[in-house]
């Protein structure tokens, strides 16, 4: 079969069709180039977000981080005995359970435990919280959970809750306890002096010793007070004896 074409005109008809398929592709190419671009300005500007890239990238981890102040622990206190430590285990999580296993496992190491429960917090971190009397056993508590956060509250006496939060992995293994009884406690970076700390208030069944504690404080200070004016009274019995 005869071609239409000279082979100069073939050549010419091919050089066509290679430059047609180049601009094609280069066209193409452009054109992906240009949405790309596009596509990235407004993700950077917030008007557009990729599949994904959302939650990957601004999803908050679990859990309400907590930021109210640390108590500091008093001068030359050392770590308080375990078994004179009377704690309440509290799940923060949605796991099931977690009190209870954490609470075996204190047990175990010879802590004494009060009971187990849920907290309607639900702190990031865990929470080892006492009243102004517990600052010590709270100190010895929150060694055996890194990353805890001591809060203080009001309750009267010295028992400590554990508040297990989201970020929550393990109880420090015994051996991996930076505590020597011998030696004084380290107050945590940013504490403030206990007496400076407004405390939170402390769950509802402290209620009634508080109300104890609260009436035992107001006696002594009439006691007190009726104690002051008799030694006045008698300080002045004496200096009128003495001037006759």
């Amino acid at each position: 079969m005869t071609s239409r074409f000279t082979p100069e005109q073939a050549r010419a008809l091919r050089r066509r069709r290679e430059h047609e398929r180049q601009t094609v592709v280069f066209g193409v190419l452009i054109a992906a180039l240009a949405v790309a671009g596009l596509a990235g300005v407004a993700a950077f500007t917030g008007n557009f977000s990729l599949p994904g890239s959302s939650d990957f990238l601004s999803k908050e981890p679990p859990g309400t981080p907590v930021t109210w102040d640390q108590p500091c622990v008093a001068k030359d206190k050392k770590p308080a005995g375990r078994a004179k430590i009377k704690i309440t285990v509290l799940n923060g999580t949605e796991r099931a359970a977690l009190a209870t296993t954490v609470a075996e496992e204190l047990a175990d190491r010879g802590f004494g435990i009060d009971g187990t429960g849920n907290d309607s917090r639900t702190p990031r971190q865990t929470l080892v919280t006492s009243g102004p009397s517990g600052v010590v056993q709270a100190y010895t508590v929150l060694a055996r959970f890194p990353g805890a956060r001591l809060v203080l509250d009001d309750r009267p006496g010295k028992s400590v809750d554990v508040t297990i939060g989201a970020e929550f992995t393990l109880v420090t293994p015994e051996e991996q306890v930076l505590l020597d009884p011998k030696q004084p406690l380290t107050s945590v970076a940013g504490c403030v002096e206990a007496s400076q700390i407004t405390p939170q208030a402390a769950p509802p069944r402290f209620d009634d010793a508080k109300k104890k504690a609260a009436e035992k404080a107001a006696k002594d200070a009439e006691e007190e007070k009726a104690a002051s004016k008799d030694e006045a009274s008698s300080a002045a019995t004496d200096d009128a004896t003495k001037d006759k």
